[in-house]
């Protein structure tokens, strides 16, 4: 089994337990390749977190913290890929990061740290630079800060944003397609069609956003990346990973159906959760294959796939 994104304690301050835990954890429950991807820093204190404030944090903790991660992360890779296999089997580390697309100066700094890493997450967690999964109130600022102040608007800027940092980044994942959709209010309506907006069919009633989703799958499949379907969803409340089944539908059709497994865990209890839920989906899907990265053995990343039914059969699932 696989996951190409996961948190720790050690270095994310909304997440916890230690990355050292977390890997072990990972190797116990029998996965084999697993992506090391804490958040790249920041670049102003205005960024940062209320959790992070609380620890009286700046950047230069964050940049501190990214530093200590990355040698961290290798010496995983190292112990765990002479590790005794009797017993749980094989596990391969792939060192990582995701991003933080706020704006133009963090995907280029992202730019300037892909070099010492082996892959990357390609996330949008803020919209005109005001987080939109942090909580409902700057959700609905995010929204404000808009030109029309609509939720229609709110996802063409998040999208727009997504497609400066595939196009530029190229990103091996990309992370939680839709997060945009995470803390929309249940009673959102929008003006432009009197429905909720949990209603609209992106297709039909707003096809200026669908059009943005289309080019951005297509611009992924273009280069070869992969698109995460990010279990943490189901935690979260949904009843399907991120993303939802339209955008998923719209993968497969324009995105040659590259998917790939992410737990997105911040902690021990959250190591794998929901991933039999998460494999429901995806045979509803109807897809024959499953992606992942995998080391060669010279060590450089490569994009495998495995078939369905094989992992159907795989002992994760005992």
């Amino acid at each position: 089994m696989h996951t190409h994104h996961s948190h720790s304690g050690d270095y994310v301050s909304h997440a916890v337990d230690t990355l050292n835990d977390m890997v072990e954890l990972y190797y116990k429950k029998g996965f084999q390749i697993i992506c090391l991807t804490e958040h790249m820093p920041r670049l102003d204190n205005k960024y940062l977190y209320p959790e992070e404030i609380d620890k009286s944090y700046t950047i230069d903790n964050l940049n501190g913290d990214f530093t200590r991660y990355l040698n961290h992360a290798r010496d995983l890779q190292l112990k765990y890929a002479t590790k005794d296999k009797s017993s749980s089997g094989n596990m391969k580390i792939i060192i990582g990061f995701e991003v933080e697309g706020i704006n133009i100066d963090h995907i280029n700094y992202s730019q300037e740290l892909l070099n010492k890493v082996q892959m990357s997450v390609g996330s949008v967690h803020f919209v005109n630079e005001i987080p939109i999964d942090f909580n409902k109130e700057l959700w609905l600022k995010a929204r404000e800060s808009t030109k029309s102040k609509t939720t229609r608007e709110l996802y063409n800027d998040y999208f727009e944003l997504q497609y400066k940092v595939i196009t530029q980044l190229k990103p091996t994942v990309v992370g939680h397609f839709d997060l945009i959709r995470l803390l929309q209010p249940e009673d959102d309506i929008d003006p432009t069609t009197g429905k909720l907006t949990k209603d609209v069919n992106l297709e039909i009633d707003w096809p200026d956003i669908w059009q943005l989703v289309i080019r951005n799958i297509k611009f992924v499949k273009s280069y070869g990346g992969l698109f995460e379907l990010n279990s943490s969803a189901l935690r979260k409340g949904w009843d399907t990973p991120y993303p939802k089944r339209d955008i998923a539908n719209a993968i497969i059709e324009y995105g040659d159906s590259r998917f790939c497994l992410s737990d997105d865990a911040h902690s021990l209890s959250q190591v794998g959760i929901f991933y039999s839920k998460a494999w429901e989906y995806v045979e509803s899907l109807g897809m024959e294959n499953i992606y992942h990265l995998d080391l060669d053995d010279n060590g450089e990343v490569v994009i495998s796939s495995k078939k369905i039914q094989e992992l159907n059969n795989s002992l994760f699932w005992k």
